[in-house]
């Protein structure tokens, strides 16, 4: 008698992505942007405005000024004007760095109100426009005061205001918009050193003007250690890039990389390439101004370094395994996926990642837990997604829950639906 072998189905995954890219993705709430700036009470002519905007940018700081209302509050004509600029960029699909000014000039203490009620009243009016309707900000930049609304040269900078003004503008921000202050150690002003160990942030982040100026990043850092300092004052560099590694896990860090020369200084460190990863990678940086300071960023793409830098500004999520997994006792299968985010730093908005099954006319849409809010840059995570096994391509689909804006994956040949492989049954 010749034995003939049974002869078994088992079902298998193919893959099919490929490796990380170096490319710049276009994903939102991150990277490079660029500057517009409006007169509050000056009307916008949408279609001549919409030929400024820049391909691929999905990032943009609009800078109203409203140096006009120094002495009075904004009138409903003004606040109509900046629903319209702030629409105008959410119908564009522009995420929106706000920053409303009373000084473009460099005289912060000049160009603010007199009276430090009447900036409480326009912080609140702002406040109250964002929340009837949040359009797409992303942050709300600095409290309108100092010279270039940057919180500093100002007489308004003292504990007692920089509370009260974060306390007016803070319930118009709602769940969606973060604030920024200027400096680690006026954000500890805001929180105290019992809620920072407790892990309860506010959503309050930072913008560093001076990123490579000077070691002390043109004043943001001290001179004290914190224990000589205390919890409010600012600390040596080392400390405060600590400190900033910590909050950069939760909430957006950006600003403006600059070149000594540019600040008049003679030291600084912007052009060695190790050096400039190292720090950005500690200041886990979102977003990056893209035309200031072109001194330096000149340089930075004369050495190959500019395009690296922007791959990494803020989230970046590459597929670097997936796996058919049988489970026990079950019919069912388990797909591991092993994802890592390459980029500086975190989405800090909520997300939605689906397992997408096509078979034939049919898609079954399998959504895939994770909390993105705490996905911290350069950390790995391994998820997985049970599934009934049929014959299918497999796609993962990642969106912005807010808006359905979809986020794309860093691997070669990744779209707004990422092809992972496919499932079929095989004879052994």
């Amino acid at each position: 008698m010749i034995w003939k072998g049974i002869r078994r189905k088992t079902w298998e995954f193919e893959q099919a992505f490929a490796a990380e890219n170096s490319v710049y993705i276009s994903n939102p709430a991150r990277g490079w942007y660029g500057v517009y700036t409006f007169r509050a009470e000056e009307r916008i002519a949408p279609e001549e405005l919409k030929w400024s905007l820049r391909e691929g940018e999905t990032l943009s700081l609009v800078l109203v000024d409203v140096g006009g209302f120094r002495e009075r509050p904004l009138d409903l004509a003004t606040l109509e004007n900046i629903r319209k600029i702030l629409a105008f960029f959410e119908q564009n699909q522009r995420d929106v760095i706000f920053r409303p000014v009373y000084d473009r000039e460099g005289k912060g203490r000049e160009r603010e109100p007199a009276s430090f009620e009447l900036v409480l009243e326009h912080l609140g009016q702002l406040g109250a426009l964002l929340k009837e309707n949040p359009y797409s900000v992303f942050i709300f930049q600095g409290f309108l005061v100092g010279s270039w609304g940057e919180l500093h040269d100002s007489s308004y900078l003292s504990e007692d205001c920089l509370k009260k003004m974060w306390e007016r503008l803070r319930p118009g921000l709602g769940e969606t918009i973060y604030g920024a202050v200027r400096t680690p150690a006026q954000w500890r002003l805001l929180v105290s050193e019992e809620e920072f160990q407790k892990g309860n942030f506010p959503r309050l982040g930072l913008f560093d003007d001076g990123i490579f100026a000077s070691k002390s990043h043109l004043g943001t850092f001290g001179t004290m250690t914190r224990e000589a300092a205390g919890w409010k004052a600012p600390w040596i560099r080392e400390e405060e890039l600590s400190f900033l590694e910590t909050l950069g896990k939760r909430l957006p860090i950006g600003g403006e990389a600059v070149s000594p020369e540019s600040a008049g200084l003679s030291e600084g460190w912007g052009c060695d390439g190790e050096k400039v990863m190292a720090e950005l990678r500690t200041l886990r940086l979102t977003y990056l101004n893209r035309a200031y300071d072109r001194k330096l960023l000149d340089r930075w793409e004369k050495e190959g370094l500019l395009d690296v830098v922007g791959v990494h500004l803020g989230y970046r999520f590459v597929l670097r395994k997936a796996e058919l997994i049988k489970s026990f006792g079950s019919r069912k299968r388990r797909l591991c996926l092993e994802i890592e985010n390459s980029g500086f730093g975190g989405i800090f908005q909520e997300a939605e990642l689906f397992l997408l099954l096509k078979s034939g006319e049919k898609t079954e849409e399998l959504p895939i837990e994770t909390d993105f809010g705490t996905w911290a840059g350069e950390e790995k995570r391994r998820l997985e997604v049970h599934l009934e096994p049929e014959i299918a391509e497999l796609y993962l689909k990642l969106r912005r829950k807010k808006d359905g804006a979809p986020i794309r994956f860093a691997n070669e040949g990744s779209g707004d639906r990422f092809f992972l492989g496919s499932l079929h049954i095989s004879e052994n």
